[in-house]
């Protein structure tokens, strides 16, 4: 299921004449990369280390994270305090190990033979492959992507109802779950882009918050590429076990 921030978006896109945009503290790349490293660390760790039963502790515990990092983040401002160095930027760390928990089971079992791991290796070097350029595309361009955000939210929202149709009516929707898949993939590579240029519009104080909407366009990003290769190879069955 896809889930991003679009609330705090609004804050951070730059104005129609974006060259002429000026911030006292900018947020360093640097920084954003350097955290955002970690937590694919995080992810991958608990992708491969928890156990499976463990799948529903870590999607509440993700849910809640969604919203408690960004009060600590809050926290942090108001006491003076760096939130990348603190527990938000802990936190952060501990939401991409849950989300690869959520991952986990489907992981683990592509890991099991060799046709899920060339499964699973495929489709991680397409999304980095997808990632690293909407991502720099992102960062080089000069058009204000914002303009797109009103767009990809109804995308979003459509997306959200078509999938949860799909859960309720498996049988009509299944044809066109590679359709659903194709969707998802173009609707983040999108959001990619525009959460990467907003690094270049926001302040320090907002680091660890827009690393984390940047990881959770990764985290669908690569979902929905995950299952579009699963359904290509005739690999579907292995969401069900």
């Amino acid at each position: 299921m896809p889930y991003n921030d679009f609330s705090s978006r609004s804050n951070y896109y730059p104005p129609d004449n974006i060259v002429d945009i000026k911030k006292d503290r900018p947020v360093s790349l640097t920084q954003v990369m350097g955290l955002l490293s970690f937590m694919f660390l995080a992810m991958a760790a608990g992708a491969f280390l928890v156990p499976p039963q463990y799948f529903m502790p870590a999607v509440i515990l993700e849910f809640v994270l969604l919203f408690v990092i960004p009060l600590m983040n809050r926290r942090d401002l108001i006491r003076e305090q760096d939130p990348a160095a603190g527990l938000t930027g802990a936190l952060s760390l501990l939401f991409a190990a849950c989300a690869g928990a959520v991952l986990g089971p489907l992981v683990q079992v592509l890991m099991a033979d060799a046709a899920g791991r060339l499964v699973l290796i495929q489709a991680a070097l397409v999304t980095f492959v997808v990632f690293g350029a909407f991502g720099l595309y992102g960062l080089v361009t000069r058009r204000n992507l914002g303009v797109m955000a009103k767009a990809l939210f109804i995308g979003l929202i459509a997306l959200l109802g078509v999938m949860i149709l799909s859960v309720f009516f498996s049988s009509f929707m299944s044809p066109f779950g590679l359709l659903i898949g194709i969707g998802g993939a173009v609707l983040f590579s999108l959001l990619t882009a525009l959460d990467f240029q907003r690094v270049k519009y926001s302040s320090a104080d907002n680091a660890v918050l827009i690393t984390l909407s940047i990881f959770l366009d990764f985290v669908n990003l690569f979902s929905f590429i995950l299952n579009i290769f699963l359904l290509l190879g005739g690999g579907g069955g292995l969401r069900k076990r």
